[in-house]
């Protein structure tokens, strides 16, 4: 490229998707002074849904990255700068095209935080602005990227929460073996290195003040930073962590206070036999290839009682004074991961057979774990069915909390063994137990038993399930 026709490029932040106006930055493809190629990987961003992949708007130098890892950059601001022969236009939030000049840029509101810039192509048309981090390890840039785990830059393809456990551990993911999906580095990787190096003896090194993490002892240099949300102390000398609430953790947080602020909760206890259910699953996981879950089975369970009970399958809103019954029955499945509480929707889940549910079900729940789920797999839900039983074995009862502005969630308890009273005589039975939050505002108690009381006549009689579904 000829000097005399660089043009200096300022792009700002795309928006990742579903109106989202930040996101933090996780990780730079390149460096300040490499040469990049427009749509090869350029940054890994975090929004409050998943972790997102932007792609390199144009051909030419990056000149200087202007947000780090862990920044939080605002949809439209300037992230990085260019020098390239054929600047890009990017569309600001008031329609205009902005030009490739920093002089451009900066008059045509770079400031301006609410932007909305999507890429526009050489005849005008909008291009796609980011891409998901799973599509990187399938793309193959001009035979320089030969599988999904190596961009030509040493790029390793891996979680944010398998990154920050590496650095943790002190593993340099380019060193571990990736088993995932495309080479993908696993959680598991880090630990099978980790195991390899403790087995391996340490050679000693000419010179011990230069050796480089030979010994797993060795002292830390004093001048190590500390790890972000270093211990300090308040006015009255406690100890205390303080760290920024932001990103998945803060959207719960705004979500949770939002819904006991606005819905009044209450919450009924139930307890069925699931003699009936345990061996239904133990049957339909014999006859199919895919993995049959009790989840699975209690999302088709609940969908014939909400089209029973429409209210709740609905929403209130009260400035509008109005009941939204919806005739979508879209049950989210709340799943947990290492940074919070995620909720995968089934769309359509009346429309499903059970098998198709299962699959359905497996891959979001991966996905959502290693927030690489799609924001729109988040959104739409209709009721929740929320599983407390896997999270200990000695939990009785929760109070879950109502997805706003939905009208109902039910938590599902482990099954356990449990002596119970039959027809006079004592014996030892299945039981699964319900917790069942619903809005009084729509849902009285006796709507709520009457709805819970369809749902178990499904639980503890196949015949009754299979017939409804």
């Amino acid at each position: 490229m000829s000097s005399e026709s660089l043009q200096e490029f300022e792009f700002r932040l795309p928006d990742p998707g579903e109106g989202l106006t930040e996101a933090e930055v996780i990780e730079w493809y390149h460096e300040e002074g490499d040469e990049v190629r427009e749509d090869d990987p350029l940054i890994d961003v975090e929004t409050d849904k998943a972790v997102v992949e932007i792609p390199t708007p144009c051909t030419g130098t990056l000149e200087r990255t202007v947000a780090e890892p862990g920044d939080l950059a605002e949809v439209g601001e300037v992230i990085a700068v260019f020098l390239t022969e054929n600047p890009p236009r990017q569309q600001s939030a008031d329609g205009t095209q902005d030009g490739a000049t920093g002089e451009t840029a900066t008059d045509a509101g770079a400031d301006d935080s609410s932007a909305d810039t999507t890429d526009v192509d050489d005849e005008g048309g909008p291009t796609s602005a980011v891409s998901r981090v799973d599509d990187a390890a399938d793309t193959d840039a001009e035979g320089d990227r030969t599988d999904g785990t190596d961009t030509g830059g040493g790029r390793v393809f891996a979680a944010p929460s398998t990154r920050r456990y590496a650095r943790e551990e002190g593993v340099d993911l380019a060193d571990v073996e990736g088993t995932g999906p495309g080479g993908r580095v696993l959680q598991e990787d880090v630990d099978a290195f980790l195991e390899t190096q403790e087995a391996e003896p340490t050679e000693p090194a000419a010179d011990p003040t230069a050796a480089s993490g030979a010994a797993t002892t060795a002292t830390p240099p004093a001048t190590e930073a500390e790890p972000a949300g270093a211990a300090t102390a308040d006015e009255s000398g406690r100890e205390a962590v303080v760290e920024p609430l932001r990103g998945l953790r803060r959207t719960i947080a705004e979500n949770m206070q939002r819904s006991k602020q606005e819905i009044p909760h209450v919450t009924s206890g139930f307890e069925a036999d699931a003699t009936e259910l345990v061996e239904l699953k133990e049957r339909l996981d014999e006859k199919h290839d895919a993995h049959i879950t009790y989840t699975a089975l209690l999302v088709k369970a609940v969908v014939p009682a909400l089209k029973e009970f429409p209210l709740v399958n609905a929403a209130v809103d009260m400035e509008a004074g109005e009941v939204t019954k919806y005739q979508s029955y879209n049950v989210g499945v709340a799943t947990h991961t290492d940074d919070g509480l995620v909720v995968p929707v089934i769309d359509d889940a009346d429309e499903k057979s059970l098998v198709e549910v299962a699959e359905e079900l497996n891959a979001t729940v991966e996905a959502a774990r290693e927030r690489e789920i799609s924001p729109a797999d988040l959104q739409g839900g209709t009721f929740t069915v929320t599983n407390t039983g896997s999270h200990g074995g000695h939990g009785t009862f929760g109070t879950p909390i109502i997805r706003h502005p939905e009208a109902a969630i039910m938590g599902v308890g482990a099954i356990e063994e449990k002596p119970v009273a039959v027809d006079g005589d004592l014996t030892v039975q299945e039981r699964i137990g319900f917790s069942f939050s619903y809005d009084h505002r729509l849902v009285d108690g006796v709507t709520a038993g009457q709805f819970m009381e369809h749902v178990i006549e499904g639980i503890e009689d196949p015949d009754i399930l299979l017939s409804r579904l």
